[in-house]
């Protein structure tokens, strides 16, 4: 039942359909590029042709990034040749009752505002719309107020008396709320642009045109006007802005609800009325930017127009022959890096919303594009921003869009220009439907100008009909006119007798007059009478309704005065929040002080660590080299020493030896002597190395762990272990070791020889009574490599006093032999 009842999701329908019946234009993208604010470094963006430019990296080798543009203007472009280019097609658009979205992207501090802008002498898209707008409408523009906002973006047409009465109520007559000074004083700003005459041909002489303005800016993702009246609060004081809803409208078309749409006269009050909402807009100052836009800024330029009637004197009153067209001129704002523009705080929060606005633009478009080209329906998320869901219907194909594109040549907006670019490429390729110019049915409005007269004839023949009744119908007539009365003879018989007849008949006719006049003056007594008593009740309901009214004025009063008492509470607990807001902000602001001064105080002793680390590793290298040192200069005076001594022992051997041959001896003197207690002691002879036995596991199949440290060194022995672990980690965890029975662990050092020396820590894992694990290591292998060269000569050095052979010391024992008995 409830599968049943619950209503079907109505799908999407396809882009194609959409697009099918009617032509396309794709999407118009322009690119602009400003001069370059950094004159020591390379340009990053090369203009090849009108369409193209090289994205150029800083290093020789980098990627050179080729992209397209409907039109690449550099930076000496004057702003009237990139208006003519871009947006005076729009304008004209505008006059044939055509949509039109124009906007500039680009990272922050591209020239974004200043191409929709300008200055007083290079002007920007916006001045110029409007100078152009009011150049071609001026001669046929209608009167103020005749066209009036219904407030659901349409208009409605009212006649010139109540435009007349309307501009007495607004202008002449004293507002209700008083305006603010500054306000007043902004409307009386004269700007004046240094502008070229400009001018459409597409104006239509039969028609009547009026022109409205409204300035809406996007901030944090809520929607404001900034051309509404300032709300005071009982103390005069400004009250925050509130944020304005969107809404669809019957054709389908997006709008800010209840936005102020600014009725303009001439170009002179149309810069009036943006430098005021100019000046309302959030602005703040960044590491890139000194002037940096916080939010979108959109002014919504609307054209009414509305045919005349057949005789060309007066305007029709038929809401259904209105024309609304609108030209929208979006200042988007930059996109930021937090780690370029430095932001903090607020500024951080606004960049995200920025950023996040832009990047949901992005999505998109993609996805449009994706419908577009594959046939797809898949639904695209406009809803996710107020930037997107606001021009939904200008993606849809209710208008013309054209993006201007701003880019930065200086080499670190590289990077961020890259990503702009890639916008521009995908926006190309999105398609728009094109829309249709207003046209004026003529034999329409002369069918419903004759239909409008014979109703206004109707309504007044119906209005005669009911306006009779029976005191204009009385004939109060006495009879015809007297006849002459003349006499001219005596014996005259028909004069005398015709007058008294007449006579008699006006008689007759006052009686009934009389009749006549005594029953209408009842009746009028009558009727007095009611009247009187109902004048009665009136009066006394009056006064019943003086007596409600005085209660509820009473009960008015009451509830003013409690919601004095309450906006005085509600003030009071304003100003409390705010302080605490403030000890809040200054809170954080001394938390986040802190927070990086920890942060800073860490890093230097980290980096206070390292240098000690640095500094005794330099001092035990330095130490050791010197000890080597001192070990080599000692054994070098060493060795010296032995080598006098070796040369001495030589000579006294020779001389020993020649004074024997040349002298006989006797063998009574031939006493053998006491050998010496070094001599009898027979030199033990090294035998044959064994392998020490060592205790071996008795599993034969023991699951290996090896603990293999990330800066293990693979060396190139010939000898390996031969072991195969079953897991190899660099860090292990409990897990690991309960999950094997014997455990190795690999360690690499330097000897004393600068030679790497790799051992091989084994040992078994067992389990103890708690649960845990615990190893015990039971053997160390070493694997060892050396340079044969240097162990020569440490067996030189070391073993050329202290090892001498068996045959040398039987010989030098011969000799001191000889010397004792020599001398005795």
């Amino acid at each position: 039942l409830n599968k049943a009842m619950k209503p079907q999701r109505k799908l999407p329908r396809k882009f194609n359909s959409q697009l099918s019946n009617a032509q396309t234009d794709p999407v118009e993208v322009f690119a602009r590029i400003r001069n370059k604010t950094v004159d020591n470094q390379d340009a990053c963006i090369q203009v090849i042709n009108d369409t193209t430019i090289h994205l150029v990296g800083a290093n020789a080798d980098s990627k050179v990034t080729e992209c397209q543009f409907s039109r690449v203007f550099a930076a000496e472009v004057s702003q009237k040749l990139l208006f003519d280019s871009v947006a005076q097609s729009m304008v004209d658009d505008l006059i044939r009752g055509k949509n039109g979205l124009l906007f500039t992207y680009g990272v922050t501090s591209s020239g974004k505002t200043y191409t929709m802008t300008g200055s007083l002498e290079e002007p920007g898209f916006l001045p110029r719309c409007l100078d152009m707008l009011f150049n071609s409408t001026k001669p046929v523009q209608a009167s103020k107020y005749v066209f009036v906002p219904d407030g659901m973006n349409g208009f409605c047409v009212q006649s010139e008396a109540e435009a007349l009465l309307e501009k007495q109520e607004r202008e002449i007559l004293p507002q209700l709320t008083p305006k603010n000074a500054s306000r007043m004083r902004h409307r009386n700003v004269d700007l004046r642009y240094d502008l070229e005459h400009c001018q459409s041909e597409n104006v239509n002489p039969e028609c009547r045109y009026s022109v409205f303005v409204s300035y809406v800016e996007i901030y944090n993702d809520y929607v404001y006007d900034l051309l509404g009246e300032v709300q005071l609060d009982p103390f005069q004081r400004p009250k925050p802005p509130q944020s304005k809803r969107l809404r669809e409208d019957k054709k389908k078309n997006m709008f800010v609800y209840g936005v102020s749409q600014i009725e303009v006269t001439s170009t002179e009050e149309a810069f009036a009325v943006f430098q005021q909402g100019q000046e309302r807009r959030r602005i703040a100052h960044t590491q890139l930017n000194a002037e940096s836009s916080r939010s979108h800024s959109i002014l919504n330029i609307r054209l009414v127009q509305a045919p005349l009637d057949p005789l060309g004197e007066d305007l029709l009153q038929e809401k259904s022959l209105i024309c609304a067209s609108q030209l929208s001129l979006v200042d988007l704002a930059g996109s930021e890096r937090m780690t370029r523009t430095g932001a903090g705080g607020e500024r951080l929060r606004e960049a995200g919303n920025i950023n996040s606005s832009l990047m949901t633009l992005r999505r998109c478009l993609e996805q449009l594009r994706e419908n577009q080209k594959g046939g797809g329906n898949e639904m695209i998320k406009y809803r996710n921003s107020k930037l997107t869901h606001l021009f939904k219907s200008y993606f849809e194909g209710h208008g013309t869009v054209k993006m201007v594109v701003c880019l930065n040549p200086n080499m670190a907006e590289h990077d961020e220009n890259l990503h702009v670019v890639q916008f521009a490429e995908m926006a190309q390729q999105v398609e728009v439907a094109r829309s249709e110019d207003f046209r004026v049915d003529r034999e329409s409005i002369k069918k419903k100008a004759l239909e409008a007269k014979a109703k206004r004839e109707e309504d007044r023949k119906k209005q005669l009909n009911d306006g009779e009744s029976d005191w204009e119908a009385t004939d109060y007539c006495l009879g015809p006119s007297f006849p002459n009365l003349e006499v001219v003879d005596s014996a005259d018989n028909r004069t005398i007798p015709f007058l008294i007849s007449m006579l008699e008949n006006r008689i007759e006719n006052m009686s009934s007059i009389k009749r006549s006049a005594k029953h209408f003056g009842s009746l009028f007594r009558t009727n007095l009478n009611a009247g009187s008593q109902h004048d009665q009740e009136l009066q006394q309901k009056l006064r019943d309704c003086e007596n409600d009214l005085g209660l509820k004025g009473k009960e008015v009063n009451k509830m003013e005065r409690q919601v004095k008492k309450l906006e005085s509470k509600n003030q009071v607990l304003t100003r409390t929040t705010q302080v605490f807001e403030k000890e809040k902000k200054q809170l954080q602001e001394q938390l986040s002080e802190a927070e990086s001064q920890l942060k800073s105080s860490l890093s230097d002793t980290r980096r206070l660590e390292s240098k000690i680390k640095g500094a005794v590793a330099n001092t035990k290298a330095h130490v050791e080299k010197e000890c080597d040192k001192r070990v080599r200069s000692v054994q070098a005076e060493m060795q010296e020493k032995m080598w006098v001594k070796d040369e001495r022992l030589r000579q006294l051997k020779n001389i020993i030896s020649t004074g024997r041959e040349g002298r006989p001896t006797t063998r009574r003197c031939q006493t053998p002597l006491k050998q010496p207690i070094s001599s009898a002691t027979p030199t033990p002879v090294p035998g044959a190395p064994i392998a020490p036995k060592h205790r071996r596991s008795c599993s034969n199949n023991p699951n290996w762990l090896a603990h293999l440290p990330s800066s293990t060194i693979q060396t190139e022995t010939i000898l390996q272990p031969a072991i195969r672990p079953n897991r190899v980690v660099n860090v292990p965890s409990p897990k690991d070791v309960a999950g094997a029975s014997k455990y190795l662990l690999t360690h690499q050092s330097e000897d004393k020889d600068g030679e790497i020396e790799t051992q091989l820590v084994k040992g078994e894992v067992f389990h103890t009574r708690s649960g845990g694990q615990q190893v015990q290591f039971v053997d160390i292998e070493t694997l060892k490599q050396h340079d044969p060269k240097k162990i020569d000569r440490k067996r030189r050095s070391t073993t050329s006093v202290d090892e001498v052979s068996a045959d040398e010391q039987s010989s030098w024992t011969d000799v001191e032999t000889r010397v004792n008995i020599n001398l005795d």
